[in-house]
């Protein structure tokens, strides 16, 4: 009878659990030229969806209410966090590199998926992440056009012949 009391309580009290969010973080050797870098998880709304880099590492400092957690990533490391989520609320996970160069943050909007796996680079992190997330860049960029395609090489023109006769 406890063991079915037990099971009962497991599952009512399972299913009652806040979700949570889960980061894989993988970081190689070159990230951040070598130097461990800060990791913010927090909560975005529609108007702090689009604060800049230097507003969101104010956060590390002087963290607010959507400040969920702060980690330290090392290079050539793995890292897994686990963070208990607010329901119905997007969330941004920003990497405060020494010089980003492109994107440095990624916003995952509502519902949160239960895990997100990034993987960084030396001043950014992977762009190709999967649909439900977006990432934003540290200064706006132009869209990339495609290069033209390259013409054929023109043919080189004949060299002179030489003459061997000396003038007199």
């Amino acid at each position: 009878m406890r063991l079915a009391a037990g099971l009962v309580a497991a599952v009512v009290g399972g299913s009652c659990a806040s979700p949570s969010l889960t980061v894989n973080i993988k970081a190689p050797a070159g990230t951040n030229q070598g130097r461990p870098l800060y990791m913010l998880i927090r909560t975005v709304s529609k108007t702090t969806m689009t604060e800049g880099y230097a507003d969101v590492a104010a956060k590390v400092i002087s963290p607010d209410d959507s400040v969920l957690q702060t980690v330290v990533i090392y290079p050539s490391r793995t890292k897994q966090v686990k963070i208990p989520l607010p329901p119905e609320q997007a969330v941004a996970v920003s990497f405060l590199f020494t010089t980003p160069n492109g994107a440095w943050q990624a916003l995952l909007d509502v519902p949160v998926p239960r895990t997100v796996d990034i993987e960084l680079q030396e001043s950014r992190i992977r762009t190709d992440l999967p649909r439900q997330m977006s990432t934003q860049e540290s200064a706006p960029t132009a869209p990339e056009v495609p290069a033209p395609p390259k013409a054929p090489a023109a043919p080189k023109a004949p060299e002179p012949p030489t003459s061997l006769a000396s003038p007199l």
